[in-house]
């Protein structure tokens, strides 16, 4: 065979063999996948209920797809340390992301924060923790009617707590007081939950909305009560209350949930076989057990509703910011 021949023949083979990668089915790659550890990377801080809900969920989830799962925590920035992270990584399913309410919300807020909610693609909603409206005993309110009718009444005299670092609580707070009528409270700051449960203990504050993993175990001493439910459903935790949408107060609601993400470009095999094995984790009796001991409850909502939910949910805090003038640092 000539020389001419022979490198005829190589580049053939090697176009040829070109030709084999680019036209192997995708679900060849989404069968050896995963090769290697999973990170899924989160905004929360450790110890945290959606923290532990994570480790729960990822410990199933390396069980089931047979590999390592890593939880990095990357707090800070408005949950912009850790979306970045993600946003840099390869959009190969090695690196996943558990987000929280404010993934739409957060551009809104956020002066060039580098993407929109169709940057990433919903892979399982992991569970919720819905938020309680709890106040001191100090107030005489036992149901959501009079609360609304009490916070009108007395006014100034009341503080509500709030937490600097969730826009959606300082929106809550506009949002009742507005609601309510008359003048308006005073809104107190605090840094985090057990700061502010603290204070609504001490009737430093008269009212705060919060998960019921942090004043809930407060309730038998006496000092606060239990209004009502600021999420869609009432909670499993004390089904009793009833909901402020329920009660006619459909503008009163906060959704507070924690969901897998990847990026949009993760190849469709990998993120349909992410979303299999996470339906498997989540429909599992002993998943949803286990979940309501970090204080999360299950979320009934299915992926395919989630961005659109989450873009409506967006739109409406738009709505708030403007019609009271709020920006956040």
């Amino acid at each position: 065979m000539s020389i001419t021949q022979r490198r005829f023949l190589g580049l053939f083979f090697s176009a040829l063999t070109a030709l084999v990668l680019t036209t192997t089915p995708s679900h060849t790659f989404a069968n050896n996948y995963p090769t290697k550890p999973i990170t899924i990377i989160t905004p929360v801080a450790p110890g945290s209920p959606f923290d532990q809900l994570t480790r729960l969920f990822a410990e199933r989830l390396g069980r089931k797809l047979k590999t390592t799962v890593v939880i990095e925590n990357a707090t800070g920035g408005q949950a912009m340390v850790a979306t970045k992270k993600v946003l840099n990584a390869a959009a190969d399913g090695y690196t996943l992301f558990m987000t929280s309410s404010g993934l739409a919300t957060t551009p809104l807020i956020v002066k060039d924060a580098g993407y929109v909610l169709d940057d990433f693609t919903p892979i399982a909603p992991l569970g919720q923790a819905p938020y309680i409206f709890f106040v001191s005993s100090s107030m005489k309110a036992t149901d959501i009617p009079s609360l609304m009718k009490e916070i009108k009444e007395r006014g100034r005299s009341l503080n509500h707590g709030v937490l600097t670092s969730s826009h959606l609580s300082v929106v809550l707070a506009k949002k009742m007081a507005a609601t309510a009528g008359g003048e308006p409270y005073e809104e107190i700051g605090y840094k985090g939950s057990p700061q502010m449960s603290a204070a609504l203990l001490a009737d430093d504050v008269q009212m705060i909305g919060t998960t019921y993993s942090i004043v809930g175990p407060h309730l038998k001493g006496g000092k606060v009560k239990a209004i009502g439910v600021l999420g869609r459903d009432r909670s499993v935790h004390m089904p009793e209350l009833k909901t402020f949408i329920e009660s006619g107060y459909e503008d009163i609601y906060i959704n507070v949930w924690s969901a897998l993400y990847a990026k949009a470009a993760i190849p469709k095999d990998i993120a349909d076989k992410l979303r299999t094995a996470s339906a498997e984790i989540i429909a599992d009796p002993s998943y949803k057990a286990a979940m309501l001991l970090t204080g999360c409850e299950f979320w009934p909502i299915r992926v395919e509703d989630m961005q659109p939910a989450f873009y409506k949910e967006a739109a409406i805090f738009k709505r708030d910011m403007e019609k009271f003038k709020l920006k956040f640092d």
